[in-house]
């Protein structure tokens, strides 16, 4: 990213992080992906139990792979030997983990985020995990609500949908087919559906804005 772009993204980051913590949430902006990862990895504890959503970002960003060879008790449900009730299982512990970590689809303007999940999970720890960690990188910030949940059906889905290899109308066209997408025909990608504007449990949720393009 030249020195412009930057300049001005993280003009709009700094402004973004004020509106995450008016929404009770604690939030910092850094300049780099090795910034973000140190204080992040620094956060959690020796031992702490951690759980994680399937998110490009914490991989680009190295927090996945420091984690799972790290000091700590990683739920990965993405080891390729599980079978799929053992990795739904493990889904299920990383939401009640010490820390869950996760991307976001998108943040607004007015601090707000925006998600989508396939199995729920990923919804599932960033409302009531006890310790969310979100790290995104600039390019998730959009204007609104709506702005941010045509992103994650329009952008986030489809090169996911590649990503995994899931069958989906959305993988082929790159365009949302929301209504005509659903189970039992399709395994979707956004099953569910979460906003959150606003965390009334002080220190539960902490949002690093990454200065650089991350994840989808």
């Amino acid at each position: 990213m030249d020195e412009s772009k930057f300049s001005y993204y993280k003009t709009l980051g700094l402004k973004v992080v004020e509106k995450l913590k008016r929404n009770g949430m604690q939030a910092s902006f850094c300049d780099s992906s090795d910034e973000a990862k140190r204080i992040v990895l620094d956060m959690i504890p020796e031992k702490a139990t951690v759980g994680m959503a399937g998110s490009v970002t914490l991989k680009q960003v190295g927090i996945t792979d420091e984690l799972v060879r790290g000091k700590w008790t990683v739920y990965n449900q993405y080891l390729p030997q599980l079978t799929k009730e053992e990795s739904l299982k493990i889904r299920k512990q990383g939401t009640l983990a010490d820390y869950f970590l996760s991307g976001t689809n998108a943040v607004t303007l007015n601090g707000e985020l925006v998600n989508l999940s396939g199995m729920g999970n990923k919804t599932a720890g960033l409302a009531y995990a006890k310790k969310v960690i979100i790290v995104a990188g600039v390019n998730k910030i959009v204007k609104d609500v709506h702005q941010g949940i045509n992103r994650a059906r329009d952008l986030a889905a489809p090169m996911n949908a590649k990503r995994l290899n899931f069958k989906t109308p959305c993988r082929e066209t790159g365009l949302c087919d929301y209504p005509a997408c659903r189970p039992p025909d399709y395994n979707r990608m956004c099953n569910q559906l979460l906003i959150i504007e606003g965390e009334t449990e002080k220190g539960r949720i902490t949002v690093f804005l990454v200065g650089e393009e991350l994840g989808f």
